[in-house]
């Protein structure tokens, strides 16, 4: 008996001592265990309260509802330990990824044909002015009369319009007769692609408006605006979707946004590949063909007509005056030479037969440049231009004091005779061509 209850007594103050352990470990314990109230306890007892969990009820389900954390493993980093990537949660490795749009390239796509809408518009009522203008040069004076604004190849800007308001023409048609020989397409790019214009970049409806609204301004007829929207976005695929000699005009009006919106992806195609479409502001009534001004033979950059500038082009036949003088100060500097003392041998131009462009001048007989480099060293118009110069009277020789005294005339008329005769004949004829 003193056995049996030394063990019980035993049992019950170990049974105890773990209540204790477990009250100190968990502070909410108390609420779930409860302590031996007298050493009587069983021996059934006793076992129960051996085996009572040691945890709060719930603790074992909110450690499995924590959220389990992944992090990137080391081969994950590159050398500067900058994150590569993340290992993501299951939930989100099963999440499909939105795929970014690829953007179409020249190789994706093919280009497609622009349904033909020509209409042949008559060319005709071309108003009849002078075609020369008048010259009112002063003595010492050069007369320069250009026609036209800029180098005259390609597509006249000015004869684009004046073929759409009194023609009728489309843009197709304009195209067609400023690039014979090409034919148009739609890339099918233009939606997806950039254009650099003058080292800014953006897209072709950002861009395009722009360049457009700054060549031809919004008042001309839809149908040029047109056509130079298809001339502008041609030129610049030529060249890799750049236009760097090309400038943009902020705040395009709806017109020229809509007009670039209706032709957007058509391009001049020739043999398989992109035109070189350059324009011009105006013409003279004729376009240049390319190896007159820049050389090259593009075979659709040759000479067309540009019916109504002579009538309506404000830069056909502008005369501009300038002193001998002036133009002495400015080929000596623009070509470091020294000019001799006849203004008529300074500007001695050369004419291309079949368009009346300046394709050479010799200058003083001492050296020959082209017609546009001249043109741009002198700040001209254009390349197309005739030279008018009025000589200056010639100084009446003093009369001699031997001849008064001896009676005899006057020998001032014969000098002045003589001086007139060693001037040129017919200088004007001389230093400007027949166009």
């Amino acid at each position: 008996m003193d056995i049996r209850h030394t063990f019980k007594r035993s049992a019950a103050m170990l049974a105890g001592m773990m209540m204790l352990v477990g009250a100190s470990g968990y502070a909410y314990a108390e609420e779930s265990t409860t302590a031996p109230s007298t050493e009587a306890a069983t021996a059934d007892s006793t076992e129960e309260a051996t085996t009572q969990p040691t945890t709060a009820p719930g603790e074992e389900a909110e450690k499995e509802e924590e959220p389990e954390w992944y992090k990137a493993e080391l081969s994950l980093y590159d050398d500067s330990l900058s994150l590569i990537s993340y290992e993501a949660p299951p939930e989100a490795k099963n999440k499909p990824k939105e795929e970014k749009k690829k953007k179409k390239t020249e190789a994706d796509v093919e280009p497609t044909p622009v349904e033909l809408i020509t209409t042949g518009g008559y060319v005709g009522d071309i108003p009849y002015v002078e075609n020369e203008p008048y010259i009112d040069a002063q003595p010492g004076e050069f007369a320069i009369v250009t026609y036209g604004w800029g180098h005259g190849v390609g597509m006249s800007q000015n004869g684009a319009n004046f073929y759409a308001d009194y023609s009728g023409w489309n843009y197709q048609d304009i195209l067609f007769h400023y690039y014979p020989g090409t034919y148009l397409m739609n890339t099918g790019l233009a939606e997806d692609e950039e254009l650099t214009i003058n080292g800014v970049t953006g897209s072709v409806m950002e861009m395009l408006p722009q360049v457009v609204f700054n060549e031809v301004g919004g008042s001309m007829n839809y149908e040029a605006i047109k056509a130079q929207a298809v001339a502008a976005y041609t030129y610049c695929k030529y060249n890799g979707n750049n236009g760097s000699d090309l400038r943009c005009k902020a705040n395009p009006p709806q017109n020229v946004i809509d007009a670039c919106q209706e032709v957007l992806g058509e391009a001049l195609y020739y043999e398989d590949d992109y035109a070189l479409t350059m324009f011009t502001a105006s013409s003279g009534g004729i376009t240049a063909n390319c190896y007159e001004v820049f050389w090259a033979d593009i075979p659709y950059l040759r000479s067309v007509s540009s019916d109504y500038d002579a009538a309506l082009d404000p830069h056909y036949g502008t005369v501009t005056y300038f002193t001998d003088e002036q133009i002495k100060n400015m080929i000596e500097r623009n070509y470091n030479v020294k000019l001799g003392d006849d203004p008529g041998r300074w500007i001695q131009p050369n004419y291309s037969e079949e368009t009346g462009y300046v394709t050479l001048v010799n200058i003083d007989d001492q050296l020959i440049v082209r017609g546009y480099e001249f043109k741009l060293a002198m700040g001209l118009k254009t390349s197309k231009f005739n030279v008018y110069y009025t000589y200056r009277p010639a100084p009446a020789a003093p009369a001699e004091e031997t001849a008064q005294e001896t009676g005899e005339s006057d020998t001032s008329g014969s000098s002045q005779e003589s001086s007139s005769e060693e001037q040129p004949a017919d200088t004007e004829e001389e230093t400007a061509g027949a166009e």
